[in-house]
């Protein structure tokens, strides 16, 4: 399907959201992934003209879809981030298992590490929209506030959001006042004690998800209890 681009801006730091308006119809869930393929690259680029994205928006937004990216030194992303407002751009596939488990009633841990907070943004706010009971917890770690994409958004759903809790940790900022500490087995016991009561979802780099599954795997939580999604190339 074609998407046409109306809207881009800065995120957070060094990270371009991007809005795509679809006219085809089209379906997806929550923590979804849509690949993108761009005609031709402006900028050299080993690994060619396609990636895949998570999609932020919830799937009760129709006709568009939205994207946010950490900007690195790419043939693709400077292509894509230099393209004008209207340009058309193939989107698709939608991929991904990666999404909402259907029982409500078993506890989530969400674990984000970065630009990994992008699939669980679709899912807080297609859980406030149509008013699910999920009971989550939020962990996302940042180096420091500036890089920190959704921060005020997830701040406010904290406040909004029934059976919602939002832990913020930001590992290398001096003026951050909470939570520094990376996301360790003893992080893992202290906020959650009774570790297998709870249904881990973790995403971001694949380094921070490598270390992240240790950590949880040391604090006793049992594999059945884990699921992983690696954000690798991005």
């Amino acid at each position: 399907m074609i998407g046409k681009i109306s809207d881009k801006r800065e995120a957070a730091k060094d990270t371009l959201q991007i809005t795509f308006e679809v006219e085809e119809d089209f379906t997806f869930q929550s923590g979804q992934f849509i690949f993108i393929t761009l005609d031709d690259l402006k900028y050299p680029d080993e690994r060619g003209k396609k990636r895949h994205f998570s999609i932020n928006n919830s799937p009760n937004q129709k006709g568009i879809i939205i994207i946010t990216i950490r900007m690195r030194d790419t043939g693709f992303k400077k292509t894509l981030k230099e393209l004008p407002l209207g340009t058309e751009v193939q989107l698709g596939p939608i991929a991904g298992n990666f999404v909402l488990p259907s029982d409500q009633s078993k506890p989530l841990v969400l674990i984000a590490g970065g630009i990994g907070i992008t699939p669980f943004i679709s899912m807080l706010r297609f859980i406030k929209e149509k008013n699910l009971k999920y009971q989550i917890t939020l962990v996302y770690s940042n180096r420091d506030k500036s890089s920190s994409i959704f921060l005020q958004e997830l701040q406010a759903l904290s406040n909004s959001l029934p059976n919602f809790k939002l832990i913020l940790t930001m590992t290398e900022d001096n003026g951050w006042k909470g939570e520094k500490r990376k996301i360790d087995s003893v992080f893992i016991k202290d906020y959650f004690p009774e570790v297998n009561q709870q249904h881990y979802m973790v995403v971001g780099p694949p380094p921070m998800v490598e270390a992240v599954e240790k950590a949880l795997s040391e604090a006793g939580v049992e594999k059945s209890n884990i699921e992983i999604e690696n954000f690798t190339g991005y």
